[in-house]
């Protein structure tokens, strides 16, 4: 999970601060393969020592993957920690807070690096990495839905299997 505080000004121009929290899990990264590999590709273009401009066709490609991955991993975490509510999706995409969100980690680079490592679940940044070269195939080969899902359940035959939950009877 990662949490900020983020400073902002409301609708009305009133000055606030408010805590964030984002968070997804293994099933939610698949989901959102092609958004991490375009955000990733970005990432690796900044820390190149060929550093060059970014046509804007990049910068809006980068700008809706990340958008989709802000706003799929927002939440509130439950008290007990069993829960990670996510209802709020709409409303926070029409706050001020998640226009300050989007233009803080827009404009900050290292702050956006923090937020997707704090957001990948362990052992699935690589995973997705090695997906890059799949996913690009399919994409060329204009894959039907079902090879992309294809692709998505084979990586998630490599994942370790989780730890059993306390709440679980054992057998």
């Amino acid at each position: 999970m990662y949490t900020k505080q983020i400073p902002f000004k409301d609708f009305k121009g009133n000055p606030r601060n408010h805590t964030v929290h984002f968070n997804l899990t293994e099933r939610e990264v698949f989901k959102l393969l092609k958004e991490f590999k375009q955000v990733f590709d970005w990432r690796e273009s900044i820390q190149s020592t060929d550093i060059r401009e970014l046509d804007t066709a990049e910068v809006i490609e980068f700008y809706n993957a990340f958008e989709e991955i802000l706003l799929s991993a927002w939440g509130v975490p439950s008290e007990d920690g069993l829960h990670f509510r996510k209802s709020g999706r709409y409303e926070f995409e029409e706050s001020a807070l998640f226009n300050a969100c989007m233009v803080l980690f827009v404009t900050e680079p290292e702050e956006t690096g923090r937020l997707i490592d704090g957001i990948m679940p362990k052992g699935m940044e690589e995973m997705v990495k090695k997906a890059d070269a799949n996913l690009d195939a399919l994409g060329k080969s204009e894959a039907s839905e079902s090879e992309l899902r294809r692709e998505i359940e084979r990586l998630r035959s490599q994942l370790p299997a989780p730890a059993p939950s306390p709440a679980t009877p054992q057998a």
